[in-house]
């Protein structure tokens, strides 16, 4: 998990959600509160509904952290809008920009669902029962909208797996611990083979960028570049041509998949691992991709 870039709605679609979550909160038990969430959210309030939720959905996937792929595990299709905190135990959420993100039903549907945890002030977790109210608001789970994952969790690139951030205050550690448990990231037989694949791919796509940079003639550069790369203005002088190189493969490194494993090189294997000492001393600026 990676921080999202959130983006602001237009304000038309603003208006149709406020309207939306309105009628909830004019309800006046929390159970006529949940089952009005439930219900509109099905409906959408109707056709002008839906059709903001097309918009909504439209730039949820353009938020996502690779193409159309789940904010959670980065690996499958995305195609559910998710509430962060789940509309069941926080109605008064449901109509919330800010409590969207798009997953994948894995992670949506399977696992997550309306499995919730919540803060005390003590520090200590409490699990939500659904059909209660919850007595305590904060979430014991990262907020990928509003909270950098690498400040509780951080990938082991040995295991694929992702560890807890040694020192963590109680509450940072609740959240980082329940995160984990109800996503399952570190469970998932799939997901950690293809966090090991893109940490080579990573590692390959640098490599071969320096090859490209150090090329002393045209004829070398065309050399060096793949046959899928997308064509290049060969018009162009031999600097202009590498700067034009390096800026696609930036751009194309910031938006892959499994952005984690990326996070971690960067973080962690630019000073422990000798061959990415080496790939960093050579293409310093990667370090802020």
């Amino acid at each position: 998990m990676i921080q999202i870039a959130s983006k602001n709605l237009q304000l038309d679609e603003i208006e149709k959600l406020n309207k939306l979550q309105s009628q909830i909160d004019n309800q006046t038990t929390f159970a006529e509160k949940a089952k009005k969430a439930q219900s509109l959210w099905n409906s959408k309030g109707g056709a002008k509904g839906k059709k903001a939720f097309e918009v909504i959905k439209s730039e949820l996937k353009s938020m996502c952290v690779f193409v159309e792929v789940c904010n959670y595990c980065e690996q499958s299709e995305a195609n559910d809008i998710e509430h962060i905190y789940p509309k069941s135990f926080f109605p008064s959420r449901t109509f919330e920009w800010e409590n969207y993100i798009l997953a994948c039903k894995q992670c949506n549907s399977a696992l997550k669902l309306d499995k919730f945890f919540v803060i005390q002030p003590t520090g200590d977790v409490l699990e939500l029962i659904r059909g209660l109210e919850p007595t305590f608001q904060e979430g014991a789970f990262i907020n990928p909208r509003t909270e950098p994952p690498n400040n509780f969790l951080i990938l082991n690139m040995q295991s694929f797996k992702f560890d807890m951030l040694p020192g963590l205050p109680k509450k940072e550690q609740s959240k980082a611990e329940k995160t984990l448990e109800i996503l399952a990231i570190n469970q998932r037989d799939l997901l950690i083979e293809a966090r090991k694949s893109a940490a080579i791919h990573y590692y390959f796509m640098c490599s071969e960028l320096i090859k490209i940079l150090n090329s002393r003639s045209m004829a070398a550069l065309i050399k060096n570049i793949s046959p899928y790369d997308k064509k290049f203005d060969f018009s162009k002088s031999l600097t202009e041509l590498k700067a034009e190189i390096k800026e696609s493969y930036k751009k194309y490194i910031q938006s892959y998949q499994h952005p984690s494993v990326w996070v971690s090189i960067k973080l962690v294997e630019s000073k422990v691992t000798p061959k990415w000492v080496t790939i960093f001393k050579k293409l310093p600026e990667a370090l802020h991709w």
